[in-house]
Formats: structure tokens, C-alpha cells, sequence
């Protein structure tokens, strides 16, 4: 490339904005004709985006046809780029032949390109660039200056930045990069400006190929870079590959045919390739319309993707006659792909597991948490859809009978509903499992003779699980799964991990069974039988914590003894019946004029006693006038007939650790301080004074 620039600083270190890769261990030497090698690089997919153009030392540029206006300086007319531009794509030039090295920069108008350096058949260094495309986010100052900048025909060189194809950077070194792979396979051969000149040269080829194959990390890759290679090496013009995932071929490269005209006959290939094991090539003809219908062509190349017995996709290649030596070269080349593809998607599915096993441990961990049913029903049903990719999954239990199986936990299906449908034992599906206690999978419910019934329209797929939960070799339910969001079937390693989920499952179901009724029958031994309310044994512990708690921090907390007045004159009117009936309304009003944090609980008789926590005497008045007010106000059958004419009560409270430290002695002030208000006439509050002995009369 000749230079014009007389200042003396190295342009590339001064205006080259990039990031240089890494040194190339030899210099590339291409030998075709360089017009053909930027034909045969425009037919590549990745570089579609780019404006391309050769120079070679004492050259002039070699662009694309008409695309000279895309180069900067002595490379094109660019009115994007002022005079520095030639300095930098000299100065690229320069430090890529100088360094062998490929190069990613911009231009002083803000366009990305990159440079990869070779030599000709001549010896001469000479230059790729490729480029033209503006960044996705470039600087705020270049914009500035583009937008004052005027253009030839009006307007701003930024409105004319801003029509250019644009990138990301790293985008741009991706492409960079198959960019090199290519002319790397294309180094020292000729395939693109005359015949092959020999088996030996064309299996370099393939060598280079499969070495670049062996370095992708990638199903997708390996694929992109065997639809290129095929397209270099044979000299094509349509090539499309199909992955094979479950019963279906998915199209994963199409090179010279529209998208729209891909569709192929998934069944047809499938009965195709397992009537051909052996993994050659097949030559179809007319039977070309048969397998793609929407392709116009009378000859098509099948190249079988399989590896160790597995077909995993497929390479065809229209409108060619390949003679037998190439068909050996795309089967190797068919060969190597998919070799790649099997260790990539064994590396993936033991990833898969290895995350499946994670998971699997922490959701058991979390399960032993739980330590209610209901929640544990939910988490068991949602960790079973999450851990098998199931969009509906449902929980049946049996009763206590034995007989009936009932939906505990659902996804994806109305839970009240179902839950209110019980299935007796032995009938249905999940009834026959759950009595034989033998798992069901089932890849088409259609088609299984074991159960041969139409698919319901709710679900989306024909495969599904029915798993019976065993704890200690008794069966206590079954999980149902379906829907696999994949749209695949369940198969045996799905059956595995759910039994893994299951197992623990069903034991920590009867676990928690045994703990939430422990805890109801020591909730019972808690509370009074006939009011509900906790009773003195309760009261002592809550007591005994509430002490620990503020002597530590220094709080307050109150004891309010509560006693009905004239209640054994109610109950000799009454009756005990009504009595009682009076007791549980008390409890109600209590539990109602109290605080959420307060501890209302029976201390005997028609004594109650309330636990205050973290309050002083004065709050804890507030609350005892409420109380009282609220019992004052209720009516009670038969109350006229009392020597007030009505049910009252009077309430004495006492503050720890003012009136005691100790639980009787604290109580023993509450205690004193009510019979203080009952002294003073009944109904009304008192807090405990210290009086002697011989002024407390116990009163009713």
C-alpha cells in the first residue's frame, strides 16, 4: 500500500483505536486469485454485514464490485472519514503485516473494521479488511463532531453515520475470528481458482477443518463451521443442515436457499436414515421432492450426522454431483462434526445431571424444613415439575380409610376442584397405582396398552408419570406428572430422578404427619378444654421467657388477674350450663379487648389472668379498662336477676419487676391488687399498693 503521509508519528500508536489479537505462528499464504477470494468470502453468512476489500504492497485496492466508496483515504472515496482516515488504514496495514497479526479498529468517523494480513502467491504482504459497520455504542464526543460535520449533498456526516449496518464489538471479533479460521483452511490451496490438484491437498483441507471442529464449544458452531466448510471445499451453492432432536429435524444452517422453503419430512428422513446405518452419504434423485417438498431440486447429497449409533442431525447438499473421492471427504468431514456434536451433548447432559444432582440435594434439605402439610404438599409437587420440566404435576394422599385417594397440591390444574373428586382405590389411573405400587410411565397414553384411552384435551402432550409414595413399604399416595415443556416424552432417567425426590418424600410426608399431630395434642395440653384459652401451665411458661427476656433488656411487662363478680350467685340462678355459657363469651371478649402479643389465659374457676409483655402499668390500665368495659356492656341471659343486674368484673394488675420478680410472687400483687377493686365495690380496676394484711377481704 503506498503512503502519502509526511508527518513523522507512527499513525497506528496516534489514531488506531483497537485491540490487536494475537500473533499468527506463521504467515498465511493464499494463492488465489484475490477477486475470487472476495467473491468466495461475500457468500459467507457471517461476513454478509461487511464491506470488504484487499491491498497488497505497490497494489491498488481490490473491493467488492462498486463498493470503493465503503474505504477511507487512498483506499476508496469515504466522505464519512477525513484526512486522517489514510493514515489509519496505512498505519493497520503497517502494524498487521509488520507484527502478523489480525486487527480490530475504527476509523475517524467512529466505523469498526478489522484487518487480517497474508501473503500472495508473490510473496507480498497483503491485507483483508473488512468493516464499515458503525458501533453499537459509540462516543459521545465522535457523535458531536459528526453532527456539526457537513456532507457533499447536505445534511451531517452523522446522518449518514447512522444509515450504516451496525455491530458490537465483540460481535465483530466473532466474526474476526471464523474470518481467520476460513483463510486458514484456504492457505496454500487453490480450490476456489482451479480444479484440486489431489486427494493429499483436499485432505489438509479437511485436516484444518476438523481441527477448528475439534475446537468449537458449540453444537451450534460445529454446525455453522461444517455448512462453511462444505461450501469452500466442494464449491457449493446450497447446503442445509437439520439437527435431530427427539422426532423432529430442526434447521440449524441454511446457506443459498430461503428460509421459507426448508420444511422437510421428519418421519420420512427418520425411516431413511435407519434403513442406511452404515453412515454414507445417500444420492437422492427424484425422491428429492419426497423428503423437502418445498425445494426445487432434482438431486440432493445426504450426509448422515451419527455417532456411535446415534443419528444426531443431518448435512444435504443440493444441486451437486460430488465424485467418489469427495463423497469419502464428506463422509470423514460428516464424521468428525459429529463426533464433536455427541461428546458436546454428553459433556451437556452430564452438566445437566451434575446441576440436577445440586438441586436435587438442596430441595431435600429444603423439604426436611418444611413443617407443615400444606406447604410440604405445594413444595413436593413444584420441585417434582421443576426437576422433570412438568407443567402440570398434582399430589393424591389416602385417607385415613385407606380407600380413597384425594389431590393435596396441584400445578397446573384447578386444585379446589380436583381436591373436591376423590378416587377410590383401584380405579382410574392413579387408583390402580397406588394399589399395586408400581410406577407407571406411559410415552403415549393413546398407544399403551396399559391404559389405551383417548388423551384429554386439557393436556398438551401424551406422555406422563404416575408414581406411588412408599413410607416403610406402605403406600400413602402417588404423584402424577404430565406435560413435559419441552414437548418430549418422559423417559427412564426422568423415573430416576423422581425417585430420588419421591423416596425421601413420602417419609418426611409421614413425618410431618406425626410432628403436626404431636403438636395438636400438646396444643391441647395447653389450653383450657372449655374456653380455648391457654391454662396456668402455659401461662408459667410464657411467663418464665418473657422474664428472661426483660430482665436481659431491662423492659417492663404486667400480670392482670381477672375475676367475674357475684359469679357463683350467676351460677346458682342459671345454672352451670349458662355459666359456661358466660365463661367462653368472657373468653371471646378477652381475646378480643386484647392485644395480638398478649397471653389471655384461664386461671381457674372464673379467675383469669392476662400476660402483658414489654408493657408498664400505666398502658397496661388502658388495656384492663377495656377489658372491663367490654364485659360491662355484653349481655349475659339471666344477668338481671344478679345484685347489680348485670355481670361485671374487677381486675387487678401488678408490673414486673416493680411488684415482684418471681412468677407467685408477681401474681400474689395481681391477686391482691383485685381483691383491693373488689373491696372498693366491685367493677373497677386496681394496681397493687402494699396494704396490710388485715384490711383485704376476699369478697365474690
Amino acid at each position: 500500500m503506498r503512503s502519502n503521509r509526511s508527518r513523522g508519528t507512527d499513525p497506528v500508536r496516534t489514531d488506531l483505536h483497537g485491540i490487536t489479537g494475537s500473533h499468527l505462528p506463521t504467515p498465511l499464504h493464499i494463492r488465489v486469485h484475490l477477486p475470487d477470494l472476495l467473491d468466495t468470502l461475500r457468500r459467507v453468512a457471517a461476513l454478509a454485514p461487511l464491506q470488504l476489500a484487499i491491498s497488497c504492497e505497490q497494489e491498488i485496492l481490490f473491493p467488492l464490485h462498486g463498493q470503493e466508496h465503503f474505504f477511507c483515504g487512498s483506499l476508496g472515496n469515504n466522505e464519512l472519514c477525513d484526512a486522517d482516515c489514510r493514515a489509519i488504514f496505512e498505519g493497520a496495514f503497517r502494524e498487521a503485516t509488520r507484527d502478523n497479526r489480525p486487527l480490530l479498529f475504527s476509523c475517524a468517523a467512529g466505523l469498526l473494521y478489522f484487518v487480517i494480513p497474508f501473503r500472495n502467491d508473490r510473496n507480498q504482504h497483503c491485507c483483508l479488511f473488512a468493516g464499515g459497520v458503525r458501533d453499537e455504542a459509540p462516543e459521545l464526543a465522535l457523535l458531536e463532531k459528526l453532527s456539526n460535520a457537513p456532507s457533499n449533498d447536505g445534511g451531517t456526516l452523522l446522518e449518514k453515520l447512522l444509515r450504516r449496518p451496525q455491530i458490537k464489538r465483540a460481535q465483530l471479533e466473532e466474526i474476526l475470528g471464523k474470518t481467520l479460521t476460513l483463510l486458514t483452511i484456504l492457505a496454500d490451496e487453490q480450490t476456489l481458482a482451479q480444479p484440486l490438484r489431489g486427494l493429499t491437498q483436499r485432505l489438509a483441507t479437511v485436516a484444518g477443518a476438523a481441527a477448528e471442529l475439534d475446537r468449537a464449544e458449540s453444537g451450534d458452531a460445529v454446525l455453522e463451521l461444517l455448512g462453511e466448510t462444505l461450501i469452500l471445499l466442494f464449491d457449493l451453492s446450497r447446503v442445509v443442515i437439520l439437527s435431530a432432536e427427539g422426532e423432529d429435524f430442526n434447521l440449524k444452517v441454511n446457506l443459498g436457499t430461503t428460509s421459507q422453503a426448508t420444511n422437510c419430512a421428519c418421519g420420512r428422513l427418520r425411516e431413511l436414515l435407519g434403513a442406511h446405518p452404515d453412515g454414507k452419504p445417500l444420492l437422492l434423485r427424484q425422491e428429492v421432492g419426497e423428503f423437502f417438498p418445498e425445494i426445487d431440486s432434482d438431486r440432493a447429497i445426504c450426509a448422515p450426522l451419527r455417532s456411535e449409533g446415534l443419528d444426531l442431525g443431518l448435512a444435504v447438499i443440493f444441486d451437486a454431483d460430488l465424485p467418489g473421492r469427495d463423497l469419502l471427504l464428506l463422509e470423514l468431514l460428516a464424521g468428525r462434526a459429529a463426533t464433536k456434536l455427541h461428546r458436546l451433548r454428553l459433556a451437556a447432559l452430564y452438566q445437566e445431571r451434575q446441576t440436577s444432582s445440586r438441586r436435587l440435594l438442596t430441595m431435600l434439605g429444603e423439604l426436611s424444613l418444611v413443617e407443615t402439610r400444606e406447604v410440604l404438599y405445594q413444595r413436593i409437587v413444584a420441585m417434582s415439575c421443576e426437576l422433570l420440566q412438568a407443567a402440570r404435576g398434582s399430589l393424591m394422599l389416602l385417607d385415613e380409610t385407606g380407600e380413597w385417594l384425594r389431590i393435596v397440591a396441584a400445578r397446573g390444574i384447578n386444585l379446589e376442584v380436583a381436591a373436591s373428586i376423590p378416587l377410590r382405590l383401584g380405579e382410574g389411573i392413579a387408583g390402580r397405582v397406588a394399589k399395586s405400587g408400581l410406577h407407571l410411565l406411559v410415552t403415549d397414553i393413546e398407544k399403551d396398552s396399559r391404559v389405551g384411552i383417548a388423551n384429554r384435551p386439557r393436556f398438551q402432550t401424551k406422555s406422563f408419570i404416575c408414581v406411588p409414595l412408599k413410607a416403610h413399604d406402605r403406600i400413602v399416595g402417588v404423584l402424577n406428572l404430565a406435560d413435559k415443556e419441552t414437548g418430549t416424552t418422559f423417559g427412564d432417567d426422568d423415573l430416576a430422578t423422581l425417585h430420588q425426590l419421591i423416596d425421601q418424600a413420602a417419609l418426611l410426608i409421614e413425618r410431618v404427619a406425626v410432628y403436626e399431630n404431636a403438636r395438636k395434642l400438646e396444643e391441647l395440653a395447653a389450653r383450657d378444654p372449655l374456653t380455648g384459652l391457654y391454662n396456668r401451665r402455659m401461662l408459667e411458661a410464657r411467663f418464665q421467657e418473657e422474664l428472661s427476656r426483660c430482665s436481659r433488656l431491662k423492659h417492663h411487662f404486667t400480670i392482670m388477674m381477672l375475676d367475674l363478680d357475684h359469679f357463683k350467685a350467676y351460677n346458682d340462678q342459671c345454672g352451670h350450663i349458662a355459666g359456661d355459657h358466660a365463661l367462653k363469651k368472657v373468653a371471646l371478649l378477652l381475646k378480643k379487648s386484647a392485644r395480638e402479643m398478649d397471653i389471655v389465659t384461664r386461671y381457674g374457676g372464673e379467675e383469669f389472668c392476662l400476660l402483658l409483655p414489654n408493657t408498664g402499668k400505666e398502658e397496661a390500665l388502658f388495656v384492663a379498662e377495656r377489658i372491663r368495659r367490654a364485659i360491662e356492656t355484653e349481655i349475659f341471659p339471666g344477668e338481671t336477676a344478679l345484685p347489680t343486674g348485670r355481670l361485671t368484673t374487677s381486675i387487678g394488675v401488678a408490673c414486673y419487676p416493680d411488684d415482684g420478680e418471681k412468677f407467685e410472687t408477681l401474681v400474689n400483687a395481681a391477686d391482691i391488687a383485685l381483691y383491693q377493686a373488689k373491696s372498693k365495690g366491685r367493677n373497677r380496676l386496681a394496681s397493687f399498693e402494699v396494704v396490710p394484711p388485715s384490711l383485704i377481704k376476699k369478697t365474690g
